[in-house]
């Protein structure tokens, strides 16, 4: 079996959160020298629009920005090559790069589905594929990994639950209407907190325009800024339940899930898919319909059940760089 500590490692990702900052410097407390890029050339709102619309809009800038990473690492090797669901890799730079690492394993992990990237293409290419997404694990026969929680998420304060129910995700798809709507009147009189974002002001009159989810979103409802994971978890340790919406078009389980496993608090959601899951308990996780929802007041009464140590250990961030890696 592989290790990490004493190798070298190229990582590529989109920003994300902080979420790259993370790995890298998981990566690094397990004794691995880590070098992080940008899988974008920019991260402007106009080349992050065009890149998911259609990345040969720029395969110009795409291709300079490849050749200066490339070129700034010549004559280097890499022990591994990680990609992170990329946005502006093709084929023709990935074949380069292997020319160039010629002894690096690559290896890429996509926490997005295929049905939202332009990643299909280059599968053949990398010595290992994972992915967060039960049905391209099954489609394509690649590794199912889930997504992870970092160690903020397990540090729990003692405090009093100030929330009865907590949603924080990004507004896309029906989820503003669906929560405003079909989940707030079986929490009537209790306390709810929401926040929901937008990474610009720009992209919310965009959406506005082209959107029909977006119509009823009212500006107000909108926070422009992420919060830190700091802030994240305080939220999440603050409530007895959390609210998780997956994205229609997504059965991988979302970051805000393996989270609330990590916190040790209750789970609210749409994504029948957890069912599946080794961590799935019926006391602590409640799945209901898109379209008809159904919270029976018995499931926030039931007390939480504590997770087993070996399961927690599995979702942390430290169980998914063994995954990735191929670590034992």
């Amino acid at each position: 079996m592989n290790n990490v500590s004493g190798k070298s490692i190229l990582f590529f990702s989109p920003k994300f959160f902080n979420y790259e900052k993370e790995i890298k410097l998981a990566m690094e407390k397990l004794g691995a020298t880590v070098v992080w890029a940008d899988d974008r050339p920019s991260n402007s709102f106009t080349a992050k629009v065009l890149i998911r619309l259609n990345k040969n809009i720029l395969k110009k800038m795409i291709q300079r920005y490849y050749d200066r990473v490339i070129g700034s690492f010549k004559g280097k090797q890499f022990d591994y090559v990680l990609f992170i669901s990329p946005e502006s890799l093709n084929r023709g730079i990935l074949k380069k790069m292997k020319d160039e690492f010629k002894s690096s394993k690559f290896i890429l992990y996509m926490w997005d589905s295929f049905e939202n990237k332009q990643s299909v293409e280059l599968l053949d290419l990398f010595d290992s594929v994972l992915t967060f997404d039960s049905n391209d694990a099954k489609n394509y026969n690649i590794k199912l990994r889930p997504l992870f929680y970092i160690d903020t998420y397990k540090e729990k304060k003692s405090t009093k639950p100030l929330y009865d129910l907590l949603f924080i995700g990004t507004a896309h798809s029906d989820r503003y209407d669906f929560v405003q709507h079909k989940i707030k009147p079986f929490f009537d009189g209790m306390n709810i907190k929401l926040y929901f974002f937008l990474s610009s002001r720009r992209l919310f009159w965009l959406k506005k325009l082209f959107d029909k989810d977006f119509r009823s979103i009212q500006f107000k409802d909108i926070s422009f800024k992420p919060l830190s994971h700091l802030d994240n978890f305080d939220f999440i340790n603050k409530s007895k339940i959390i609210l998780d919406i997956n994205h229609p078009r997504q059965v991988g389980l979302t970051m805000r899930t393996i989270e609330t496993l990590g916190a040790q608090r209750k789970l609210i959601t749409t994504n029948a898919n957890v069912i599946n899951y080794d961590f799935y308990n019926e006391d602590n996780i409640l799945v209901i319909d898109r379209k008809k929802p159904r919270i029976d007041r018995s499931f926030m009464a039931r007390p939480f059940k504590p997770s087993i140590d070996v399961v927690l250990t599995k979702y942390s961030i430290w169980g998914w760089i063994f995954d990735v890696f191929n670590v034992s």
